[in-house]
């Protein structure tokens, strides 16, 4: 009986700090202008594909799946639905018509920042999200407008 408790203790102590954490991210999020583009000398651009997560727990197994050195993307928010992991930085990538225009939370476990973009090519940057952030939902300005991502090395 003692080890339920503990685990729904841990896990309440788990959700309340994944709450606090997109607070706290989303007051640290830096907007971009409606000019910005992608940086300058960056032409290589490619195309993101989806890591699929099915079952009950999907959305704790993408959580979970997102690895330190990673930038990810999900679906829904809370980290639900479909991940997208960012390959690698230096490069401007698209999303691929299954995910773009459809990103509601990410997590930024990568070292260095994230930028997206709503447009292909990194048309219009829409915010910035800094190295090792907390795993957070897109606040409404952002919420399914990414098509495009960029991480400088």
């Amino acid at each position: 009986m003692s080890n339920k408790i503990t685990l729904v203790a841990v896990g309440a102590t788990l959700l309340l700090a994944s709450t606090m954490g997109t607070a706290f991210a989303q007051d640290r999020t830096q907007t971009g202008g409606s000019s910005a583009a992608a940086p300058a000398g960056v032409t290589d651009t490619q195309v993101i594909e989806p890591v699929h997560f099915k079952g009950v727990d999907a959305g704790i197994k993408a959580w979970d799946n997102c690895l330190h050195g990673q930038a990810c993307l999900f679906q829904n928010s809370n980290g639900g639905g479909t991940m997208w992991v960012v390959p690698s930085c230096g490069v401007v990538y698209n999303l691929n018509s299954s995910i773009n225009n459809r990103s509601s939370s990410l997590w930024n476990r990568a070292g260095s920042s994230l930028n997206v973009y709503n447009g292909n090519n990194g048309n219009t940057m829409l915010g910035s999200y800094g190295a090792f952030g907390p795993p957070i939902n897109l606040p409404a300005s952002f919420n399914d407008k990414i098509s495009s991502v960029y991480a400088p090395c």
